[in-house]
């Protein structure tokens, strides 16, 4: 066994001059040797700290004192003699602002008097009839606009529900919306009911497409009644040709 320490050991094994094995081997016979006492394990003396001479000490020292703040006691107020007579009190801005302040309080509440006055006070019999007809007139425009465009929007909506695209059943709704006002038909045109049903249309218009294969005369025709009914509703869809 060599007289090497742990550290030169590891060292050795760290450099990749001895293995992992020879490593481990080594390390457990020098453990072993310590432990038994065949291996003397001496102190190692490490040398003092160097003491700083005067002159580095007297820096040190000055370096301490600038770094101390100093903060000197304030001076005790003597206080004043008896025959001396107290020194006026400045006047305060507040003395200053209170003709001010006066006055915004009482334009303040002048102002307030008058808006009181003119919200209570009794109008004539006209004004108030006037005022309500154009209250009602107002709540009743958006109510009737709703409820045409309610109209159209209904008759679609039960028209997709049944899922029914026979001729009668297109004929039938066909009848159903030349019954509406133009101005009822008008303002469906632009909702999203009739948005779904541009959708649903061009999407039997495929499937119809799709059985040309099997019954071209039949899928024609059923296209070309496909293409009718969106005409008389007001949908006007570039992909719906015949080809």
């Amino acid at each position: 066994m060599s007289n090497q320490t742990l550290r030169e050991l590891a060292k050795d094994y760290a450099r990749g001059e001895i293995d992992k094995e020879s490593y481990r081997k080594s390390r457990v016979e020098l453990i072993t040797a310590i432990t038994t006492g065949k291996v003397v394990v001496k102190a190692i003396d490490f040398p003092p700290p160097l003491i700083p001479s005067e002159e580095e000490a007297a820096i040190t020292e000055t370096a301490k004192r600038e770094k101390t703040k100093i903060v000197s006691p304030s001076p005790k107020q003597t206080p004043s003699s008896k025959g001396r007579s107290p020194k006026p009190q400045p006047t305060t801005k507040t003395d200053k602002k209170s003709p001010m302040l006066f006055i915004t309080i009482s334009v303040a509440i002048v102002i307030t008097l008058i808006i009181v006055v003119i919200l209570f006070y009794p109008k004539p019999p006209g004004s108030t009839t006037t005022e309500t007809s154009n209250v009602s007139d107002m709540t009743q425009a958006p109510t009737s606009t709703v409820a045409k465009n309610m109209a159209g929007e209904s008759l679609i909506s039960e028209f997709l529900t049944q899922k029914n695209w026979t001729e009668d059943s297109l004929n039938a709704f066909l009848n159903a919306w030349s019954a509406l006002s133009q101005e009822e038909r008008d303002l469906t045109k632009s909702t999203k009911r009739m948005q779904r049903m541009n959708a649903s249309i061009y999407k039997q218009f495929l499937e119809e497409k799709a059985l040309s294969s099997i019954d071209s005369e039949k899928a024609a025709m059923k296209q070309q009644k496909l293409i009718e009914f969106a005409n008389a509703i007001g949908i006007n869809d570039s992909r719906l040709i015949l080809e």
